[in-house]
């Protein structure tokens, strides 16, 4: 995904989106930041990976106002350095600047599942913002890093059971 000087600048600082929730540009830019650097972390050498991100319907309240988008679909593609194809998808809930991305992302490499993840990057700042919380509240992971789900490689974390998650299906997003 190509992406202006003037748009990079406006991926600082901590977002709320206002009363539109999640941008879609800003949520998958940002993924792909995240994922990018997961993935080198973990041993896969990114050539490249670009990100499209589609805001979810989030219905209108009761006076017929649009509500604020609280989910943005992800979905990625890419290369490794070894020519290794790439893909990331999923759901993000929450973003803090351009550090962090909450949700539920699934990097593949060569049809591997390499992570499963809620958080990527540090979320230890401010707040998360959720699309419609401001900057200061929770719903940040305490500390730096990633906290990835059901992976047995990544000592601490705690595996997320997705079987509520009416979009997710044996760790897959499914349509509506």
């Amino acid at each position: 995904m190509a992406l202006t000087a003037a748009a990079a600048v406006g991926l600082t600082g901590c977002r709320q989106e206002g009363p539109g929730g999640l941008d879609s540009v800003i949520v998958a830019v940002t993924a792909d930041k995240r994922a990018t650097a997961r993935l080198e972390h973990d041993g896969y050498p990114v050539q490249w990976l670009t990100c499209t991100g589609k805001a979810e319907d989030p219905g209108v309240t009761e006076k017929g106002g649009a509500r604020p988008v609280t989910a943005v679909g992800v979905d990625c593609d890419g290369r490794t350095s070894g020519g290794q194809k790439i893909i990331v998808y999923g759901r993000v809930t929450g973003l803090y600047d351009d550090s962090c991305v909450q949700g539920k992302l699934t990097a593949k490499v060569d049809g591997k599942t390499v992570f499963t993840a809620s958080v990527l990057g540090d979320c230890s700042g401010s707040g998360v913002t959720n699309g419609g919380g401001d900057c200061g509240g929770g719903g940040g992971g305490k500390g730096g890093g990633d906290k990835s789900t059901g992976n047995k490689g990544n000592k601490g974390d705690k595996p997320v059971d997705n079987k509520g998650d009416k979009h997710w299906q044996d760790g897959h997003q499914q349509s509506k």
